[in-house]
Parts: C-alpha cells; structure tokens; sequence
C-alpha cells in the first residue's frame, strides 16, 4: 500500500515543529503546528531540515504539489488524536511515532475512517501514475 514510512515521517516532522512551540500550551501549540503544516511559513518549515522534510513529501506523492499539501492537512488533522492518546506529553508522542514507523500499517489502521479514506485517495492517484 501507499508509502505510509513517507506519511507517517511528515507526522514525525510535525512533532517536531510540535516541540518548537512547547513553551506555548498546549492548544496553542497545536494551533501552531497545524497551521505549519498547512501553510508552511513558518520557521521550522524554512528550515534546512524542514525544506528536507518537504522535498521528501514531494517525492513521497511522485512530485505533485497539491498531493502533498494534501498530505500536511492530513497530518495537521491528525495532531489533536496524537495530542488526546498522549496527553500532551512529547515523550509520549515521541514513542507513539517510532512505534509508527516500525508498524505504519498499524498506525493507519488506527486513524479515523475519514482520515484512512484521504490517505487511500492520495495512495489511488499517486499509485495510478
């Protein structure tokens, strides 16, 4: 199925970008990250590894710019269920995204049935190329 190892690195970015903001609270925070995700100006997006992250997405879904937005507000969605299973707690998130990258099958097949529909659509129009 779809590169889920690609999707599941964009989360681990986000939590990334999510420990940038972690003097903020937590809603704030997560405001912060989702919207770094979607819209990609902030810091951590313009950084070396930020713009990394975003050329590996881009190869992710075979060099499609809107296909990958659409990945980052998946992931953006995603943040406030890896908030809610953690409790807020970056360590937690930290192990629940190693756990994901040994297991992305796993990890998607916990999503919401909303989220898991986005991911197949993207996997669809990607696979078809």
């Amino acid at each position: 199925m779809f590169k889920l190892n690609q999707f599941v690195f964009l989360l681990v970015i986000g939590l990334a970008w999510q420990n940038v903001y972690a003097e903020d609270d937590t809603v704030s925070a997560l405001q912060k990250t989702q919207d770094c995700l979607r819209n990609q100006t902030c810091e951590a997006a313009k950084s070396s590894a930020g713009q990394a992250a975003d050329q590996k997405a881009l190869e992710a879904v075979g060099g499609n710019a809107a296909n990958k937005q659409e990945l980052y507000n998946i992931s953006a969605d995603i943040m406030p269920m890896l908030i809610q299973q953690t409790g807020g707690d970056p360590e937690k998130m930290q192990a629940l995204m190693l756990k994901a990258q040994t297991d992305p099958e796993g990890f998607f097949n916990s999503l919401s049935p909303d989220a898991q529909a986005k991911i197949k659509n993207i996997a669809n129009t990607v696979e078809k190329k």
